[in-house]
């Protein structure tokens, strides 16, 4: 691929790969920097694998393939993906964070300070689990509910209800070892489940 002229550079592109543990399936995508889709496959894995490993070791040969066709047909050397996970249930950690405000300004620094504190302690706590997202559910200021953090508001006392998404850690380190064997890295990971509920959040 060094040999050829790329009729796109990475910055052009994202690329999208959603394993789909559910289905046995996988589809990659790629869209421009106007969302519009400029290549698309979807690819089923054998039916006898049953576990989410033994379709890792199957994934490896996908790849080979589709990285050829991509490297061929568009002549474009991929490097970087988002990677979407579907799995069969969600899984979060459900918390929440009550804090005195004392009649003060809700900052966005402070709020993303308590969300780092206590995501910390999750992580000290669920070695086994890696956090992909951090859905902010619900806050309560004053009585009062909103949607998102309700920032340059005042307030005394303040509580955000959070929801840690994760994935399972090892699983996590299989493909990220998987994809860096064909010279791949992660830009971001997304749980598919969670996708049409993320919340237009800075936290996440």
């Amino acid at each position: 691929i060094t040999k050829k002229k790329l009729l796109f550079q990475m910055n052009d592109f994202q690329v999208f790969l959603n394993i789909n543990l559910i289905n046995h399936k996988i589809n990659l995508f790629i869209v421009n920097q106007k969302n519009k889709s400029i290549f698309s496959k979807n690819l089923n894995f054998p039916n006898e694998l049953s576990s989410e490993f033994s379709i890792l070791d199957s994934l490896d040969l996908i790849l080979k393939d589709l990285i050829l066709e991509i490297e061929t047909k568009m002549k474009l050397q991929l490097t970087k993906i988002n990677l979407m996970v579907e799995q069969e249930y969600s899984k979060s950690i459900d918390i929440s964070i009550r804090e005195n405000f004392e009649n003060k300004y809700i900052e966005k620094k402070n709020v993303e300070y308590l969300i780092q504190i206590l995501r910390q302690e999750i992580t000290k706590y669920n070695l086994d689990k890696k956090i992909i997202h951090i859905l902010v559910k619900r806050c309560v200021a004053d009585g009062e509910e909103y949607n998102n953090v309700p920032i340059g508001n005042k307030c005394k006392n303040f509580v955000v209800d959070l929801s840690f998404v994760y994935l399972p850690k090892i699983f996590m380190q299989k493909i990220e070892i998987l994809l860096e064997n064909h010279q791949i890295s992660i830009n971001k990971t997304i749980c598919t489940n969670y996708a049409k509920s993320l919340l237009d959040s800075d936290f996440e």
